[in-house]
């Protein structure tokens, strides 16, 4: 969370689609429902996975971003598992991953 003040939740999901640890930006409300959370969440499972299919052809894939009106997802991928952030659309997000993947030593 240190990274960047403009990180509202990060969480480490691994392969089976459960929140391994989390922590989200204190005084924000969240702008998802638990239930609409945890859908959010298989759907970066599923684009991972999906992703896997053209490793072999174009190379793993890192990260990735998806921008939306109200907010950023980030999604790293360290061995099975996926870093999950979700930031101010007004973000660095170039920057915010390269700290990451400083810290993960990649």
């Amino acid at each position: 969370m240190g990274i960047s003040k403009t990180i509202r939740f990060v969480g480490i999901l691994c392969k089976c689609g459960r929140l391994k640890a989390y922590d989200r930006k204190k005084g924000i409300t969240p702008q998802l429902t638990v239930p609409e959370t945890k859908l959010v969440h298989r759907e970066a499972l599923l684009k991972a996975k999906m992703n896997r299919v053209f490793d072999g052809k174009l190379g793993k894939t890192n990260w990735s971003v998806e921008s939306r009106d109200n907010v950023k997802w980030i999604t790293v991928y360290h061995g099975k598992d996926l870093i999950l952030l979700s930031t101010e659309n007004s973000s660095d997000h170039n920057t915010i991953v390269q700290k990451i993947l400083l810290i993960l030593g990649i």
